[in-house]
């Protein structure tokens, strides 16, 4: 398995928003390296028969940043091949703990991380497979947003479970039961990889499905789900059927041009709006369930 270096470099006030916009549009990291005056973004593809068509798909996302008027003199990346050894390398030096919330920290599973304090909870990750890791807005949000929620004891739905960091997370701050659902067949057998780096998650169950259409007729105390705003969208009424009332619905994912149409499906579907918040461009909610 080859894979290609892709290196883009962008001034350090737009780093962000192309980091944002790399991962919207199919990169699962992004490696930042700050230079003088700008910032080197480095994300890294499978030479498959897709490489071409991920490419432009990056290639057209900062265009349009570009159309928006966002000052980006060069948007063709350097292009550096990457042997599988290189691969495995370049990212064990990318990924160290990270500390995301006030109890959760994300640790790879090689690196000998000790807590540092007494109610300090690991989140032990292989990010050489791994959708998310914790870091990207999106995901810190949400696992701010469920260590905010989860009392314990809950019934918990993690919808788009991808690499399983929502649900092993859920665990560790005491849920009783997790679900989680990805409509990709790869991300349930990454989760379930990173699920049996946690003891404390070997009882997640996992399952593929469209949404909720595969997911037992489950009364939740929590749905949560950290995806685009598209897929969200038809996601909302699912949710309420299959929570509890006075539930928690949970969703990040949302960019900053989407959270208004978001917020109003919500609100309109029976929803009430508990708390929002935001991280540079990317919102999340707390809602819940009405009645």
């Amino acid at each position: 398995m080859t894979w290609v270096a892709l290196t883009y470099h962008v001034p350090v006030d737009s780093a962000e928003l192309v980091a944002d916009a790399l991962v919207s549009n199919g990169a699962t990291g992004v490696e930042l390296a700050d230079q003088e005056q700008t910032v080197d973004l480095t994300v890294y593809l499978e030479e498959n028969d897709d490489f071409r068509q991920n490419y432009q798909k990056f290639d057209q996302a900062l265009k349009n940043l570009q159309a928006t008027g966002l000052f980006l003199p060069e948007i063709t990346p350097s292009q550096r091949q990457l042997e599988p050894s290189d691969w495995e390398n370049n990212w064990k030096e990318y990924y160290h703990a990270s500390r995301i919330t006030r109890q959760l920290t994300v640790v790879p599973a090689w690196e000998d991380y000790q807590r540092q304090q007494s109610d300090e909870k690991l989140i032990i990750m292989d990010p050489e497979t791994a959708f998310g890791t914790g870091t990207h807005p999106t995901t810190s949000l949400m696992l701010q947003v469920v260590e905010t929620i989860v009392r314990g004891g809950e019934k918990v739905l993690d919808v788009g479970t991808g690499s399983g960091v929502l649900a092993i997370a859920a665990k560790l701050l005491g849920v009783d039961y997790v679900l989680g659902t990805d409509i990709d067949q790869a991300a349930v057998t990454t989760a379930q990889q990173n699920l049996n780096l946690n003891p404390v998650a070997q009882d997640v169950d996992l399952v593929v499905s469209d949404l909720l259409k595969q997911v037992p007729d489950y009364d939740f105390d929590i749905i949560m789900a950290n995806i685009l705003a598209d897929v969200i969208e038809p996601l909302i009424p699912q949710a309420k059927e299959h929570l509890v009332a006075g539930g928690y619905f949970l969703v990040s994912g949302i960019y900053e041009d989407q959270a208004a149409m978001i917020e109003k499906n919500l609100l309109n579907q029976g929803f009430k709006m508990v708390e929002r918040l935001n991280r540079g461009p990317w919102y999340a909610y707390i809602t819940q369930k009405e009645g």
